[in-house]
């Protein structure tokens, strides 16, 4: 199944034949920019990312952060990574107070993006996707609509809690 538009930004997944019941077994990867992101073809457990997916979808609406949007996309890639990584706050100068800059982080947390950072940036205009395969990468950036990545990852969320619940007898 794929939702959205694999030239700006679109989540792909897919059950095995043999998904192992409750596991779902299968293959989930984003396309960003055209670009596979995401090891697909390593498989993973869908279960898995439909459970740490949660928090991705979670955080939609809430990653609107004007003056982190105007830098270099280099520049907010290295302030969420050493806010995440609790190595620098100088974030803290480009976002409010109680903001969590972990809602920036829109990687699922499972085996398929390992080597890769995705971040999403909610600007006055637009929404700044960025992402490298490391973080020695050079960063890619893909300018999205604004709610337009939620939309999407709320559709891929909503199929994958549908075929998790046909696994399971409609129970959570």
């Amino acid at each position: 199944m794929k939702f959205g538009d694999k030239a700006r930004f679109a989540i792909e997944f897919e059950l095995d034949d043999n998904h192992g019941g409750s596991w779902l077994f299968g293959r989930f990867c984003y396309w960003i920019g055209g670009e596979m992101v995401g090891d697909y073809c390593s498989g993973v457990s869908l279960r898995d990312v439909l459970f740490q997916m949660k928090y991705v979808v979670g955080d939609g609406g809430q990653r609107t952060c004007p003056k982190l949007a105007v830098l270099p996309p280099s520049k907010i890639v290295d302030l969420i990574t050493m806010s995440l990584s609790e190595l620098s706050n100088e974030i803290s100068h480009f976002v409010d107070n109680e903001f969590l800059p972990a809602k920036l982080d829109v990687r699922i947390p499972v085996d398929t993006f390992n080597s890769w950072n995705i971040f999403l940036v909610d600007g006055d205009g637009d929404s700044l996707l960025m992402y490298s395969r490391d973080e020695h990468s050079d960063v890619n950036v893909v300018h999205l609509l604004h709610g337009e990545f939620d939309t999407i990852a709320v559709a891929a969320y909503d199929a994958l809690d549908q075929i998790y619940l046909a696994q399971n007898g409609a129970r959570k």
